[in-house]
């Protein structure tokens, strides 16, 4: 007998995708503070280190979104063979990998836009603090607020569905659940852990697990029934 086929391309994306968002967040966020003076502001992005860090961070969350669309489009698959025909969850799961991509994108954007307009568009550095201290924080919340709420969509469909068919395990169903309610709080930073958790334990079942077909044998179209 044959061995079932495995898809490891989803599973690895997802690994992808909470290594590359943890190591870009952390790099995209270290920037001044916002109470930080207007000489200690300019003088951080005059630091062509600074700039550097804040540049490989987006590029990071940017490869991290990608990942994350990947990976979401093989879990929306793997769902839709469970529910069937018109599931709906399995759509809103896309739907939240999607979103919570976007926003990365737009967050890590903000967050970098100074440094990498300064080193490698070649203008010249801010001479008004304020744009310089307050355009990053445009990019925080559109990662730790904006983007874990298409995660949270995208983990509480996954989760429902897993509980009614049993085509994950009910213990990650669970932890879906509890990773969704700490993500409420990830604008504070530390409970944005939660998603990387997340991606690592649904990648780490799903390469276990068989690869499905192009479509679901209830996707495919019935034959006319012929006339009586």
């Amino acid at each position: 007998m044959q061995r079932p086929r495995t898809d490891y391309w989803t599973p690895l994306a997802g690994l992808l995708a909470a290594v590359t968002f943890v190591v870009g967040t952390l790099f995209v966020v270290e920037s001044p503070d916002s109470n930080d003076s207007d000489a200690k502001v300019l003088a951080w992005y005059a630091d062509h280190g600074h700039r550097l860090q804040n540049i490989i961070g987006a590029y990071l969350l940017a490869f991290c979104g990608l990942f994350l669309v990947w990976f979401g489009s093989g879990l929306r698959q793997r769902l839709r063979a469970a529910e069937g025909p018109g599931g709906r969850l399995s759509g809103v799961a896309l739907a939240g990998a999607t979103l919570c991509a976007g926003m990365l994108w737009i967050g890590a954007a903000a967050c970098a836009t100074i440094s990498g307009s300064k080193s490698l568009g070649g203008v010249a550095g801010p001479t008004n603090a304020d744009v310089a201290r307050f355009l990053p924080q445009i990019g925080y919340p559109a990662i730790l607020l904006f983007a874990m709420f298409g995660a949270i969509a995208m983990i509480d469909a996954a989760s429902v569905v897993a509980l009614r068919t049993g085509v994950l395990p009910r213990w990650l169903a669970w932890l879906g659940f509890v990773c969704t309610i700490v993500l409420l709080f990830a604008a504070v930073f530390l409970p944005a852990i939660a998603f990387p958790i997340w991606l690592l334990a649904t990648s780490i079942v799903m390469f276990r697990l068989p690869a499905l077909g192009d479509e679901s044998a209830t996707d495919r179209a019935q034959p006319l029934a012929r006339p009586a």
